[in-house]
C-alpha cells in the first residue's frame, strides 16, 4: 500500500506536469512536426530520480492523458504516449550510465524516435523519417536544457534534505 505522502507527491508532480503541458500548448506550433519545448519532462526526470520508475511512469501517463484530453485530442495522445514510453524507458535504463543531462538528452531523442515510429505506422509511410535529423537535433537540444534545469532542481532538493 502506498503512503499518503507518496500519493500526494505523485499528485503534486502530476499537476505540475499538466501545468507545464498547458504552458507548452500556448506556444505556436513548430514548422517541423513534433518539436516542442519539453518543459513538462523536467517533472518526469525529477520523479525518475527522486521516486521510482513506476511513479515516474504513472506521472507521465497522467500528464499525457490529461493534456491530450484538454488541449489536443486523441491523435496527439497516441504520439505523446508512444514518445513518453520510449523516453521514460531509455531514461530509466540509461541512469546508471549517463549523467542527468545525458539521461535527459537520451530521453529527448527517444521521445522523438517513438513519435516518428508511431507516425510511420499511423500514416503507413516511411516518408515521415525525412524529419529524423531535425527531431534528433531538437531532442538533443531540448534534452540538454531540461536536463540542466532538472539537475539544478535536484541539487537544491539534495541540499534541502541534507539541512
Amino acid at each position: 500500500m502506498m503512503s499518503s505522502r507518496k500519493i500526494s507527491n505523485i499528485a503534486m508532480l502530476s499537476a505540475l506536469a499538466i501545468i507545464f503541458g498547458y504552458i507548452e500548448s500556448l506556444f505556436p506550433a513548430s514548422p517541423i512536426p513534433g518539436i516542442k519545448l519539453g518543459i513538462s519532462n523536467i517533472v518526469i526526470l525529477i520523479a525518475l530520480y527522486r521516486m521510482n520508475f513506476g511513479s515516474a511512469f504513472f506521472i507521465m501517463l497522467i500528464k499525457v492523458l490529461v493534456t491530450s484530453l484538454l488541449f489536443s485530442g486523441l491523435n496527439v495522445f497516441i504520439y505523446s504516449f508512444s514518445g513518453g514510453v520510449f523516453s521514460i524507458l531509455i531514461m530509466h535504463f540509461s541512469k546508471p550510465i549517463f549523467s542527468k543531462i545525458g539521461v535527459s538528452m537520451a530521453g529527448g531523442v527517444f521521445h522523438n524516435i517513438g513519435q516518428l515510429l508511431t507516425a510511420s505506422v499511423m500514416m503507413q509511410t516511411s516518408a515521415v523519417f525525412v524529419y529524423t535529423p531535425y527531431l534528433l537535433i531538437s531532442g538533443i537540444i531540448v534534452g540538454f536544457v531540461t536536463g540542466n534545469v532538472s539537475s539544478i532542481i535536484l541539487k537544491r532538493f539534495d541540499k534541502k534534505s541534507m539541512s
